[in-house]
């Protein structure tokens, strides 16, 4: 039989066992620092790059349809011919003989033409139209920041346009300085020579300058790092237009970049290979995430390294320490992961697109005298507008009633009949909550409420704050439901079935807990025949 005294050692043989023990945890624990910073940082750097990729692409989806504006905008002379019923412009452009008949002709019809391509391109900024000589016959831009000539000068980018033969040609902003613009960085020059394909000769040479403030915004929201620049260059590796930040950075030292130069540049490049998207990352950037982590990795290291010291002699409080410690800091890490992975996503929304196209659809319903359906497409843009933006950004309580209203109007054009009225007390309009609370409710309502009959649908909407506590509902006088189908729906919003496929009531309620915390909830009440009432709850808010 064991005895206690078998396990005793004495003063000095136990003190060296120690210090071989410790001795070969500091070699394990070093060796693993490096090993697991090594592959942590490899891994970080690559999950970067990927998301500095994904806003490149986008950034040139961006650039391609501010490229295609310019296209559609300088052939629109030659295109928009078949539709005209009088005399066009080009054909005044094609005859000298028409021109020489009503010389101010042309000078009216282009500025006709402006004002129609300004409708179907809001960007468009300024237009200019010269003779294949060189001779102005006429132009139109929308500020005062020019000092027109004559004629075009006998510079480069000029002979290059000539002989493109037809083709777009795109003209950086410094060489933008010969028509007498000031440059600013705001805008993209493109122009062509307008060829009469049936006399074989060029009749004329447009310009054509774009707005790109939207381009550069959209940049400037979704960046991943304050620090990012961009740059867009044509097929000949000039620069036509960069962010404020971008600086003097040539072509040369993009593509063959120094070792002490502090950014690392990703290069992305059109179908064709006619414009290439390039952004600036700070290499700092690139490692923050590890570099940050780092020392707390090594601090870990040292804390597990100390508690397996203090364990040698017992102190049971410094270990249970040590691991609360360890697990904070891997909270942390797994924070800024989900962090990285949300700006990883958020930079592959192109919204740009889908508002310009809604816009478009408004103008041509416009144009077509359909009010009612422009109207739905205005409301449709700005509703999306609203909710795609900066999505866990919290918003006056104003806001989003004006959201609210907004849905309220494009539902009315579609349900005449609902009545649905709003109730907020003033007070509590400035205060702050999550966007996108109410909409899915009335929505909600609309759809499984009395959608089956909108002629005497009813909803209305409260507001109001009680003990710190800001309450919203929403009652509406439709269908209801009976006690067996309430306690399902309750039980599906806790996870406890299945029994539903609707998302809109549950990804409020997860919503809500998640970011307020558990305390606070959506309730529901509802009467069979007599109509549903959903109540949210969310703290008050301030600042």
């Amino acid at each position: 039989m064991m005895k206690k005294s078998d396990f005793q050692l004495s003063f000095p043989k136990m003190n060296n066992q120690l210090k071989l023990m410790l001795i070969l945890e500091a070699i394990v624990l070093m060796g693993a620092y490096i090993i697991i910073t090594g592959a942590y940082q490899n891994l970080e750097r690559h999950k970067t790059e990927e998301a500095v990729r994904q806003l490149n692409a986008t950034l040139m989806t961006n650039i391609e349809h501010t490229a295609n504006a310019l296209d559609t905008l300088t052939k629109s002379l030659i295109s928009s011919e078949a539709y005209e019923v009088s005399p066009s412009l080009w054909s005044y452009l094609k005859s000298h003989a028409r021109q020489k008949e009503n010389p101010g002709r042309v000078d009216g019809l282009f500025i006709e033409k402006y004002y129609q391509l300004t409708i179907l391109f809001p960007q468009l900024n300024c237009l200019f139209l010269f003779r294949p000589e060189g001779d102005l016959m006429s132009y139109k831009y929308n500020d005062q920041k020019y000092h027109l000539l004559q004629e075009l000068p006998e510079s480069d980018w000029v002979t290059t346009l000539k002989e493109n033969r037809g083709a777009l040609s795109f003209v950086t902003q410094k060489e933008a300085e010969d028509l007498g613009y000031q440059v600013n960085n705001r805008l993209l020059f493109a122009g062509r020579v307008l060829n009469n394909i049936s006399a074989s000769r060029p009749v004329a040479i447009i310009l054509a300058g774009i707005n790109i403030s939207d381009l550069q915004y959209d940049f400037k929201c979704n960046k991943l790092f304050d620090s990012q620049q961009f740059a867009c260059f044509d097929a000949n590796k000039k620069l036509l237009f960069s962010s404020d930040g971008f600086g003097d950075i040539t072509w040369q030292e993009i593509q063959s970049p120094r070792i002490q130069d502090p950014y690392a540049y990703y290069l992305t490049a059109n179908d064709n290979h006619t414009l290439y998207s390039v952004i600036a990352t700070d290499k700092k950037d690139i490692t923050q995430s590890s570099s940050f982590l780092r020392p707390v990795f090594l601090m870990i290291i040292l804390v597990i390294f100390l508690s397996n010291l203090l364990l040698s002699w017992m102190i049971t409080k410094r270990v249970i320490k040590s691991y609360g410690e360890m697990t904070k800091q891997v909270y942390q890490k797994n924070l800024a992961e989900k962090d990285l992975n949300l700006q990883m996503l958020r930079s592959q929304i192109n919204p740009h697109f889908l508002y310009n196209t809604l816009d478009r659809m408004r103008m041509a319903s416009l144009n077509a005298s359909y009010p009612h359906l422009a109207t739905m497409c205005e409301l449709l843009a700005k509703i999306l507008r609203f909710g795609v933006s900066e999505a866990n950004k919290l918003v006056t309580v104003e806001e989003e009633h004006v959201h609210l209203e907004e849905y309220i109007r494009l539902i009315k054009l579609s349900y005449a009949n609902v009545s649905i009225s709003t109730s907020l007390d003033p007070e509590i309009l400035s205060y702050r909550m999550l966007k996108l609370l109410l909409q899915p409710l009335v929505e909600n309502s609309i759809n499984h409420g009395i959608i089956d009959d909108a002629s005497n649908g009813s909803i209305q909407i409260w507001g109001y704050e009680k003990d710190g506590v800001l309450i919203f509902t929403v009652s509406d006088n439709g269908n209801g439901m009976d006690e067996e189908h309430l306690a399902l729906l309750r039980d599906y919003l806790e996870d406890k079935n299945t029994a539903f496929h609707s998302i809109g009531l549950k990804n409020i309620r997860k919503r809500i807990q998640l970011y307020y915390g558990k305390e606070y909830d959506l309730y529901i009440d509802s009467r069979l025949h007599q109509g549903t009432t959903v109540t949210i709850k969310i703290p008050v808010v301030k600042e």
